[in-house]
């Protein structure tokens, strides 16, 4: 059987949606909160050391594009 919006070429898309969106801005007190936890998580990030891994592969890194010293 098939359906009668498939027939008339009105079939839902998945993915999308029927209702449109509308967009309202924050309140400033919404935003500056957002962005005060953003840069809050931001500098925790910021503030962790850089893992032994990562310093051994940028030595690797280095070291393989430094100019050889010839004897």
């Amino acid at each position: 059987m098939v359906d009668n919006e498939k027939k008339k070429g009105k079939a839902k898309q998945p993915g999308k949606s029927t209702h449109k969106m509308t967009s309202t801005p924050a309140k400033p007190e919404v935003s500056d909160l957002i962005g005060q936890r953003l840069r809050n998580y931001y500098n925790s990030v910021a503030e962790q050391p850089v893992p032994d891994r990562f310093l051994d592969l940028l030595a690797q890194l280095e070291e393989a594009s430094s100019p050889k010293k010839s004897g």
